[in-house]
């Protein structure tokens, strides 16, 4: 297996495991804290996106508009995210 085969596996493991962490903080702990993991992933893929190669880490479109959307809807998340928990007016 090649370094990059074996990056590109390591980053869908890593995906997948981040996806299922996140579920289980927000029906185990608290939406709150499942936001913020959320949004430390974006952070953290949208910086890898901007040091990785292209071969390693693919992208939807160009790489600047990758790493802006990725940070701006981390940024997004974690500013929506202490609303979280908050209670459903009418209930």
């Amino acid at each position: 297996m090649t370094a990059t085969r074996a990056l590109r596996l390591g980053a869908r493991v890593a995906l997948l495991g981040t996806i299922a962490a996140v579920c289980l903080l927000a029906v185990l702990v608290s939406a709150r804290a499942a936001v913020v993991l959320l949004a430390a992933t974006l952070a953290a893929a949208g910086a890898l996106r901007a040091v990785l190669p292209s071969s390693v880490c693919p992208g939807a479109r160009s790489r600047t508009f990758d790493v802006a959307f990725l940070l701006v809807l981390a940024a997004a998340f974690a500013y929506l995210g202490v609303w979280g928990d908050a209670p459903v007016a009418g209930s």
